[in-house]
């Protein structure tokens, strides 16, 4: 079976979802301040960041590799 249905309808329920609980103000209120407190700052964001990044670069370098 196909993937990109599925893809496309979890990523269709996920935005009503979001906009069903963002209606209420009690429960959006929530959901920033768990936004905030997850969110990475200063240094960390910084190392996240660069670990991602050569993350990705690792991977491409694998598929060039690997590629026959």
């Amino acid at each position: 079976m196909r993937r990109l249905p599925w893809i496309v309808i979890l990523a269709t329920l996920s935005v009503v979802l979001t906009i069903i609980v963002s209606r209420d103000p009690e429960r959006a209120e929530r959901l920033s301040e768990m936004y905030r407190s997850v969110a990475f700052t200063g240094e960390t964001r910084e190392m996240v960041i660069m670990l991602l990044a050569l993350g990705l670069g690792a991977f491409i370098v694998y598929l060039a590799v690997t590629r026959r």
